[in-house]
């Protein structure tokens, strides 16, 4: 018989009490609240990850900014010690001016050095500079005063770093010293990197980096005559060797040699007036003739150009000249046009051409590494030494030398030709020509953004 309808049983969750209906509310709040912290922490770790990728970019250009202003300074160091350019920077035949004349006058009497033609406001003064485009690195060297802003050379998506270049910024800390400052960005134009507010909207970085740089003379201690011959000088032929020198700080010494004494005409000597002479004419000098080996011909030589022929080879803004043809007078001639004034020459030289090399404000310094031959009527302006013997024929017009003549073997001559001692050369060669290098302890590493 069916139960009654009250006494029907219920279903299982009609039965359930209202508590434990409530439990996967509950679960579903848990869960969304986990959801949530999830969430936050990635947001968080996210952030957290733009700000390290915003670090390292800005460690990135900072670094690269760095890196530019020191191959910017070591830049301009090379170009100091370098020939003839234009205004691109390049080497140049003929025609060109030597970076360090562009923007640095140095004094050949007392070696003082400041900024061409600027003032003090202009001293840091972006004078050259240099950019990378597409094509590779663009340099641009124009003369002072004339520079205009540099063009802007980014690409899209990429770093295009550029650099500027400061010369003679303060007053020289050192003597025969100047200052020079490299300013690298890692945006294309160094021009529109100096406003910190458009640094900030281009997201650049800039490193500012000063240096004093100082001369080392072409030949620091200079002779005090205009001939000097390690071992016996020779004279021969009709006219005979001139000497002349009026100079007051040398006394008019004419001749030092470890050798006897050969036949000088007197009216060829022109020496100051009442100098007598035994202080006009210095032969078998103890000193020169002590030996005859490499080493003491590299005494000789180191007494005037301060170090070994060895060492001095390295000089910076030495060249070294080829011999063509058994000529020389026209490598030379193509050598100084190029603004090489330091040269050397490996082996024996011969200058058997009509050439004029070198002026009295800027003369050049030849370096001979074996015997020398002149022949005919040449004219050098400048110092010549001869790490050999010295043979000088002329039998027709002016054969001249203006400033000093240095052999560490023997010297022989046959004929007319002169040797004029200028006190204003021997300063060019020893203030102004010369090679340039960094001061100990001149270099600050003076900004970074």
């Amino acid at each position: 018989m069916p139960l009654p309808a009250l006494a029907q049983p219920r279903p299982f969750a009609a039965r359930m009490p209202a508590r434990a209906a409530e439990r996967g509310a509950a679960t579903l709040i848990i869960v969304m609240v986990l959801f949530l912290v999830m969430a936050l922490l990635a947001a968080y770790a996210n952030r957290s990850l733009v700000f390290e990728q915003r670090i390292s970019g800005s460690y990135y250009r900072a670094s690269m900014a760095q890196e530019l202003a020191e191959g910017g300074m070591e830049w301009a160091l090379a170009m100091s010690n370098s020939t003839g350019i234009d205004d691109n920077c390049q080497p140049v035949a003929t025609g060109g001016e030597r970076f360090i004349d562009r923007y640095i006058t140095v004094s050949a009497a007392d070696r003082d050095m400041k900024a061409r033609n600027a003032t003090v406001n202009q001293r840091r003064d972006v004078v050259a500079d240099c950019a990378q485009t597409p094509t590779g690195l663009v340099c641009r060297c124009p003369a002072r005063g004339t520079r205009t802003a540099q063009p802007t050379t980014a690409e899209a998506g990429a770093l295009v770093p550029s650099v500027g270049i400061s010369m003679g910024i303060d007053d020289p800390t050192f003597f025969g010293s100047f200052g020079v400052r490299s300013l690298g960005c890692s945006y294309s134009s160094v021009d529109q990197c100096r406003d910190t507010r458009a640094l900030s909207q281009r997201a650049a970085a800039t490193s500012v980096q000063t240096a004093a740089l100082a001369i080392i003379g072409a030949v620091p201690s200079s002779p005090a005559s205009p001939l000097t011959v390690r071992g016996t000088l020779t004279t021969a032929g009709s006219g005979g060797l001139g000497l002349h020198n009026t100079d007051a700080r040398s006394g008019g010494l004419l001749v030092l040699s470890g050798g006897p004494m050969p036949a000088l005409d007197d009216g060829r000597m022109d020496s100051l007036p009442g100098t007598p002479a035994h202080q006009m004419y210095v032969f078998d000098e103890p000193t020169l003739k002590t030996g005859s080996s490499q080493g003491d011909r590299d005494r000789l030589f180191q007494t005037f150009l301060g170090i070994k022929p060895a060492s001095y080879r390295h000089h910076p803004a030495l060249r070294v000249v080829a011999c063509t043809a058994g000529d020389c007078g026209l490598d030379l001639e193509t050598a100084y046009n190029a603004g090489k004034r330091i040269v050397w020459i490996d082996g024996d030289m011969t200058i058997a051409s009509n050439r004029d090399i070198g002026t009295v404000t800027d003369p050049m310094l030849i370096i001979v590494n074996g015997n020398a031959t002149l022949d005919g009527a040449m004219k050098l302006t400048g110092m010549l030494v001869v790490q050999g013997d010295l043979v000088w024929n002329n039998g027709s017009s002016l054969s001249l030398i203006t400033g000093s003549v240095v052999v560490t073997g023997d010297m022989a001559t046959d004929g007319r030709m002169d040797i004029r001692y200028m006190s204003g050369v021997a300063d060019q060669l020893r203030n102004r020509i010369g090679s340039y290098a960094r001061v100990p302890g001149g270099w600050i590493d003076t900004d970074m953004q």
